[in-house]
């Protein structure tokens, strides 16, 4: 994916990643819990339906509000914003601040590792150790901007990676799916890759971070779950045979083994287009803002920001007071700063 500028790669990883959460709160458990609310999948932004019609912790959203996925990796741009840096003490401080700014622990969709390890930091834990048990997805939600202060180098990408989730998600299986999805996004950026080279990528960072983390009970392989996942849905049957196959076999909860391989399907099912990868991503269930928010940034670094519809972007900014715009020139900004191979791009 050639001639797209840094900025637009940036930008569309950034306002992916949030349309993918503001799109996907709309997500049931399965998809044919998808198909008795909706008929069809929805083709914009669409306001969840009110409890119990909606038994999610998303029931009763505004159409475009972001949740944990979106504030999470907000809250870690700003702070690379704001050091100029990322190590494990300024990421540490950015996830507290989010939550205190937020009244996070009363957040129905703050996530259980998240919690316990912001309640220790909270209580002055040391962040190279409060993430000991965090196993769920939350390393990896928020992970994908930080891809860009490593890139081209695949070991600095997945170790920034690392000191991103150690904070909160210091385990084996969430540093191995945090340094995936910033590798696949490292490699989404390079204008010579391909999907083969991002699926790549993202099994060469699993088995990396896999390395880094905490090993406190016995997880599956990410980096052969993603070789798995992507080989379930490289045929010719039906889309929604291929989103149940992932479905049933992969599993879309909020385990990282589960999300991480069944995001990089969609990445591929989706060709890379993000508002594609988004929107299977929601339509096929599970854990699916989540899912969209990851898959969603993966592509929107690949096609950057000019191949996600406008409009919905300015609804999410004004739904939820951003300027995603601003953000992403000011990581941009920095980014460059860190690591200048980032020019070559």
């Amino acid at each position: 994916m050639g001639n797209i500028s840094l900025i637009s790669r940036i930008h569309g990883c950034i306002a992916a990643l949030a349309l993918g959460d503001a799109y996907g709160i709309i997500g049931q458990f399965s998809m044919d819990a998808n198909k008795a609310m909706w008929g069809n999948m929805p083709q914009d932004l669409t306001k969840p339906k009110d409890a119990p019609e909606d038994p999610t912790v998303h029931a009763g959203m505004e159409r475009g509000e972001i949740t944990d996925d979106t504030m999470a990796m907000l809250a870690i741009v700003s702070s690379v914003v704001k050091s100029g840096d990322i190590n494990v003490h300024s990421v540490a401080d950015g996830l507290v601040k989010w939550i205190e700014e937020t009244d996070g622990f009363n957040l129905p969709w703050v996530g259980p590792s998240t919690q316990r390890a912001i309640r220790a930091l909270m209580d002055g834990g040391d962040p190279q150790v409060t993430g000991g048990f965090g196993t769920t997805n939350g390393s990896s939600m928020r992970v994908a901007p930080v891809a860009f202060l490593g890139y081209p180098d695949m070991d600095k990408v997945a170790e920034y990676a690392i000191i991103s989730a150690m904070p909160t998600h210091g385990t084996s299986t969430a540093t191995s799916g945090a340094a995936s999805i910033a590798c696949a996004t490292a490699s989404a950026s390079n204008p010579d890759s391909g999907l083969d080279d991002i699926v790549r990528a993202a099994m060469e960072g699993a088995d990396i971070g896999e390395k880094a983390g905490v090993r406190y009970y016995q997880t599956p392989s990410i980096s052969r779950r993603i070789e798995w996942a992507v080989d379930l849905v490289s045929n010719d049957k039906s889309d929604e045979d291929k989103l149940k196959d992932i479905y049933d076999y992969v599993g879309t909860s909020m385990l990282t083994h589960e999300t991480v391989p069944a995001a990089i399907a969609y990445v591929v099912m989706a060709n890379g287009d993000p508002m594609q990868a988004i929107r299977i991503s929601t339509w096929g269930g599970g854990d699916c803002d989540t899912l969209a928010a990851i898959a969603g940034a993966i592509c929107g670094a690949y096609r950057g920001v000019d191949s996600m519809p406008s409009a919905m972007l300015q609804t999410i900014d004004r739904v939820n007071k951003l300027d995603l715009a601003s953000v992403s020139k000011a990581y941009h900004d920095v980014a460059l700063k860190i690591n200048p191979s980032l020019s070559s791009l």
